[in-house]
């Protein structure tokens, strides 16, 4: 039993390394590209309202872990919207549960030329219920935008990173 369950994952990492698999934060012996590098050169600009420092603080969490060493190359300019559906209700039509869908468009600026380089849009969807306390429904509903947050901040690192590097291995 337990050796067809190593041969069987043998069998997928050497297929895994076959195909060119390259984690995007990993270290590339190469040199060809560093995405993590070109990460922390990027200036995240002030994003408005609460939702906004969430998902920048997150940024700069995500793109400089280890501080403000790198010289900035870079800026990100983000703006939110966020918007709230009723998609369950009860007997007396009154919403029990809402999607609360965070949208964020956003646009990588080279500080040096000033010039967009890269731009697009994010969108994360969290749920929350409306219960009969008050309180627990306005702490489900900033919990469901703390999550959208991180979400969204999740995806525009992700896609950066992604934009880094393949620029720079087209370079």
């Amino acid at each position: 039993m337990w050796l067809s369950k190593f041969i069987t994952t043998s069998l997928l990492l050497v297929a895994l390394s076959a195909c060119g698999f390259k984690p995007l934060y990993g270290v590339d012996n190469s040199g060809l590209s560093d995405p993590q590098a070109e990460l922390a050169t990027v200036r995240v600009g002030p994003i408005e309202d609460r939702l906004g420092q969430l998902v920048r603080n997150q940024l700069v969490s995500y793109f400089s872990p280890r501080g403000h060493g790198a010289q900035k190359q870079y800026e990100l300019r983000v703006n939110l919207s966020l918007s709230s559906e009723g998609t369950a209700l009860a007997q007396d039509e009154s919403a029990t549960r809402y999607n609360l869908t965070l949208t964020s468009g956003f646009a990588l600026f080279d500080l040096a030329s000033n010039k967009k380089i890269f731009a697009g849009n994010v969108r994360s969807i969290a749920v929350y219920n409306v219960i009969a306390s008050e309180y627990a429904t306005l702490i489900a509903k900033q919990d469901a935008e703390r999550r959208a947050a991180r979400d969204v901040a999740e995806e525009l690192r992700t896609r950066i990173g992604v934009f880094f590097s393949r620029r720079t291995k087209s370079s």
